[in-house]
């Protein structure tokens, strides 16, 4: 239970206004609540083969728990505060691609686990019984900088789900509708997005996530992986509620590509060491949380603007 500043930079003014509208929201509902589901960065190297029978083996061997675990001791071992939380092996025809997560703690470990990708391939060429003929450092399955539904569905970075219950009168007196018109129409936007083919179902995190790196000394090009979310709005039911306009509004975001860090980069410099130390944030694991719930805040106001027909008049209102 934390109260925060939030730093935007943003040349946007009326998008300032939106996401404080909607940070009203959710502090006068009492604030949101964030859980980080796991932490990780990935690097995936591929190897290649003449034939798909080779490539076959090479998978087999390398999906063997016991190769796995010597990945694992490998890595530890070599490379400094690294810590390998997962192997995932990928087949396409003749290539097999070998997915590298790390536990980078506070930094985005984005250096770190290139790192390790490579004591991984120096290994497994030097104990493969077999020949790989050829192996390079990333063959597209990390889809780095890139929206993919992989990631949107496994994670990568930090992967968080947020949630606000906010009172009626809050929903009416702030974002200036009602909880079911609300989720009535993000609804109808949701399932719009899901019929064109889109992969992240929100109304517009991106905004929010490059203000909100770019301040805090963040790569705002991450933002085009970590954009991938799902935002949810329902009525929160209660029996007590005479009208269903009376009930209140549970929203929700899904975040799987959260890639912040507090050291490293470009949070090292002092002017984004001093935006930390403002909002008081000691770690990645909190940063990301605020980011989460500033997410939200964005989604919250974005959709009762669109919904109240306040959207195309706001950027005249600055």
């Amino acid at each position: 239970n934390k109260d925060y500043v939030v730093p935007l930079a943003t040349h946007e003014g009326a998008l300032l206004a939106s996401y404080d509208r909607g940070a009203k929201a959710i502090t006068q509902a009492g604030g949101a609540t964030v859980r980080i589901k796991s932490r990780s960065m990935l690097r995936a190297p591929v190897f290649l083969f003449p034939n798909i029978v080779e490539a076959t083996e090479f998978r087999r061997y390398v999906v063997n728990p016991e190769t796995k675990q010597k990945i694992k001791d490998v890595v530890k071992s070599t490379v400094s505060h690294c810590e390998v939380t997962f192997v995932r092996i990928f087949q396409t025809d003749r290539k097999v691609h070998v997915s590298i997560g790390i536990d980078s703690e506070d930094a985005s470990g984005q250096t770190m686990v290139t790192y390790a990708a490579d004591v991984v391939m120096e290994y497994l060429r030097d104990n493969y019984p077999g020949k790989i003929p050829e192996m390079y450092i990333e063959g597209g399955f990390n889809t780095g900088k890139r929206v993919s539904v992989i990631h949107t569905l496994l994670g990568k970075g930090h992967s968080m789900v947020a949630e606000c219950r906010v009172p009626a009168e809050v929903v009416k007196n702030v974002l200036h509708t009602t909880p079911r018109r609300l989720q009535r129409f993000q609804k109808m936007h949701s399932r719009t997005n899901a019929f064109i083919g889109g992969i992240s179902t929100t109304a517009h995190v991106a905004d929010g996530l490059a203000a909100f790196f770019i301040a805090t000394g963040n790569d705002p090009a991450c933002v085009a992986e970590s954009q991938a979310a799902v935002t949810h709005f329902t009525m929160d039911p209660d029996g007590s509620k005479a009208s269903l306009d009376d009930y209140d509004l549970y929203a929700t975001i899904t975040l799987n590509s959260i890639i912040v860090a507090s050291i490293g980069g470009g949070t090292s410099l002092p002017a984004f060491k001093a935006v930390r130390s403002m909002m008081g944030v000691e770690s990645a694991n909190e940063l990301a949380e605020v980011c989460a719930s500033v997410a939200l805040a964005g989604e919250l106001s974005y959709y009762a603007s669109m919904e109240t027909g306040d959207y195309p008049r706001a950027p005249r209102k600055q």
